[in-house]
């Protein structure tokens, strides 16, 4: 079994068939590197997906509060 966590609050994701679990954000922040440059892309998932959870550059955000963090606090990192 694997214990899911939000990336920004820390907040464990509750068991299938909650109600609770709907609200979670599925995306992937991957980082790019060529010899000129380092390049960075956010993407979401309009559903949460089991079967991509575990994909690399994946994150899990229990919220769009969350998510709208997780945002700001990558455009700072930039």
């Amino acid at each position: 079994m694997v214990k899911i966590t939000c990336d920004v609050c820390d907040k464990v994701r509750p068991q299938k068939g909650s109600r609770a679990e709907d609200a979670w954000i599925l995306g992937y922040d991957i980082e790019v590197e060529n010899a000129n440059a380092l390049q960075r892309s956010l993407r979401f998932l309009s559903r949460w997906d089991d079967a991509r959870l575990l994909e690399l550059g994946a994150i899990h955000l229990c919220s769009e509060k969350c998510k709208d963090q997780y945002i700001k606090d990558a455009r700072a990192a930039a």
